[in-house]
């Protein structure tokens, strides 16, 4: 194992966890709003749509919880590590938060999409 100084994983941890904060909050909001439309409009192409989104919105809710989960575990090693290893980390670790932080990133993309989707579908329906 190659060990670096745990310095070099800065604030990541805090930094992905508020990412992933707003994004849960985003999300929230989003279905609020859907359930508003809903209310609103009770066709079936509008259920049929509103469908969609609201699957989509659990499977990313699903996607943050995961990686919640992912910066959490890395986190608790990493502490772990420096405490035995007199403020050092193995490099696998700083490798694996990297990997973590792109997939975050795919999510924010993810989300981006998924909402430019929704505000054309609240336009047509509210």
């Amino acid at each position: 194992m190659t060990y670096t100084t745990s310095l070099r994983m800065g604030n990541k941890h805090q930094e992905l966890n508020k990412i992933l904060s707003f994004y849960e909050k985003d999300i929230d909001f989003l279905k609020t709003l859907l359930n508003e439309v809903v209310a609103k409009n009770n066709g079936f192409e509008v259920r049929a749509e509103a469908e969609h989104f609201q699957n989509q919105f659990i499977i990313q809710q699903r996607n943050i919880e995961e990686l919640r989960k992912k910066v959490l575990l890395n986190k608790q090693e990493a502490a772990k590590e420096a405490i035995s290893h007199a403020g050092k980390v193995d490099e696998r670790l700083i490798a694996d938060i990297i990997t973590t932080e792109k997939e975050v990133d795919r999510i924010e993309i993810i989300i981006t999409g998924i909402r430019k989707e929704f505000k054309r579908f609240v336009a047509n329906w509210f």
